[in-house]
């Protein structure tokens, strides 16, 4: 390779046969964005396309179909059973049952990244399965707060935080070069699946009602997380000698479990065995993450401030899609219609994870990101904002919006790549998750403080708070990108 070309370094992982990066021709530091060069490199045999890699990438799609998808089109719930089930109670009472359900579903990715660094994803993808299967079959039973919370916050909850790790980070197993396109593809089902969920339950509500109309989403994602279990396979692992030195730093009794469960996993066991020793594992993860919790990584400031950007990002983006549909009920417009501007918005947002992942791996995944995002803030404050009242403009804005919000949830695995050595993105994320959980745990009741009595002035300081958000996220991701390459403007990051 030339002087310029980067290192592609043998890593001490379990890799499958696949032709390597070197095999297909050089990679030149012309084609690669800039910070890449202090990051330790796992990604020889790293094939960027084929078979194998082409139907793991398929599988994250439409298992994100159920994942994303439902995370983005949560607002056709509330707005329902805000209406119905629960119009009893108080805004911000109701507003902690999605607020719960947020957090978990990004929470526990701090206890699932360890566990897919170590056991891959199919076991993790077969408990996650059961769970959103379960609670949604719970939820459509549910008449008060309680029962919401337990079937639908912590049941899907969890379910979708088991998945959502490795639907996202098998990814960057599979592709490198192409790894900004590959995971706009892949996540771009969380569009997809907010596109068909509220149209799905804009029919089914009034025809079959609440109950069974949650029945068929149960199915609806059931089948899309069993293709996504068949599907989808990591490339690689951290070794045995990697395990035993993370379990080096836990108590005896821990070291003995998971050592018992690393030995377990290499041989020839059951779906049930296999599924004891996921469970186990979660178990040992969670309590010696707590006990062993490492912010090592934190002292990356292009990390940190990366965590920070993703923070008001994500958070902006979670009030606008759990709110939306509220807001636009609150400007007079239909039950049915507002579930129509849901969609658009998602429907919009496919084009807006798709395109920049495209051009990214061109023009930089941190320089498309903050075009994204600064779209998305004009949008905001440009028509939102003054406009809001008027229905035409709030199909503008779910046009326009949707477009430009694609990119805060596809961008980021690639962003996070870009600085993560692979053996240790799944745990980079998990902490990554923990910290986004945060801001929907608070942030959904904080909205619903803010919007109160649901009037128009509310729902002005309501919207303001969501473009100041996102104009943090733009300063906070800028200077995630200041501590990789500077200053500089015109070069590929």
């Amino acid at each position: 390779m030339e002087r310029d070309s980067i290192e592609l370094r043998s890593v001490r992982t379990h890799v499958r046969g696949t032709p390597s990066l070197e095999s297909q021709g050089e990679v030149n530091s012309e084609d690669q964005p800039a910070g890449f060069e202090n990051i330790v490199s796992d990604n020889e045999g790293c094939p960027d396309g084929g078979r194998k890699a082409y139907s793991v990438l398929f599988g994250c799609f439409i298992g994100l179909i159920s994942n994303l998808g439902v995370i983005n089109s949560i607002g056709a719930v509330q707005a329902y059973v805000s209406e119905h089930q629960l119009k009893t109670v108080q805004t911000s009472t109701v507003a902690w049952v999605f607020s719960i359900y947020l957090a978990l579903a990004y929470a526990i990715g701090l206890f699932i990244g360890p566990v897919f660094d170590r056991k891959g994803t199919k076991g993790l993808l077969i408990c996650a399965t059961i769970l959103i299967f379960v609670g949604f079959i719970a939820t459509a039973n549910s008449t008060n707060v309680w029962q919401f919370i337990l079937s639908l916050s912590i049941c899907v909850g969890v379910g979708n935080a088991l998945a959502m790790t490795p639907l996202v980070g098998v990814v960057n197993h599979w592709f490198f070069v192409k790894r900004g396109n590959a995971t706009g593809i892949a996540t771009s089902g969380g569009s997809v699946g907010g596109l068909a969920i509220p149209l799905m339950l804009r029919h089914l509500y009034p025809r079959y009602g609440f109950q069974w109309a949650i029945r068929i989403l149960a199915f609806f994602c059931c089948g899309c997380m069993i293709i996504a279990t068949i599907l989808v396979d990591e490339r690689v692992r951290k070794t045995k000698e990697e395990v035993e030195e993370d379990e080096a730093e836990e108590t005896d009794h821990l070291s003995e479990s998971a050592s018992a469960i690393t030995s377990e996993g290499e041989k020839n066991v059951g779906i049930a065995d296999k599924l004891i020793s996921i469970v186990k594992i979660v178990g040992v993860s969670m309590y010696s993450t707590i006990a062993n919790l490492s912010f090592k990584s934190l002292k990356e400031l292009k990390y940190t401030f990366l965590i920070c950007g993703a923070f008001c990002g994500e958070l902006s983006l979670i009030l606008i899609v759990t709110y939306f549909a509220t807001y636009a009920i609150a400007q007079g417009v239909s039950e049915s219609t507002s579930y129509l501007l849901l969609t658009v918005w998602n429907a919009t947002g496919i084009l807006g994870r798709w395109v920049p992942g495209y051009f990214s791996d061109y023009l930089g995944k941190y320089n498309m990101n903050l075009l994204m995002i600064t779209g998305l803030d004009i949008c905001i404050f440009a028509l939102w904002l003054p406009f809001g009242y008027s229905l035409t403009v709030l199909y503008v804005f779910a046009s326009f919006g949707g477009f430009f919000s694609g990119s805060i949830l596809s961008m980021l695995p690639a962003c996070l790549g870009q600085i993560s050595p692979v053996r240790e993105f799944g745990e980079r994320y998990g902490l990554l998750s923990a910290f986004l959980s945060i801001g929907n745990l608070v942030g959904v009741p904080i909205g619903a403080a803010i919007i109160g009595d649901g009037s128009q002035h509310n729902y002005d300081m309501f919207v303001v708070l969501v473009g100041v958000l996102c104009t943090f996220g733009i300063f906070f991701w800028a200077v995630s990108r200041y501590f990789i390459v500077g200053f500089k403007i015109n070069v590929k990051v």
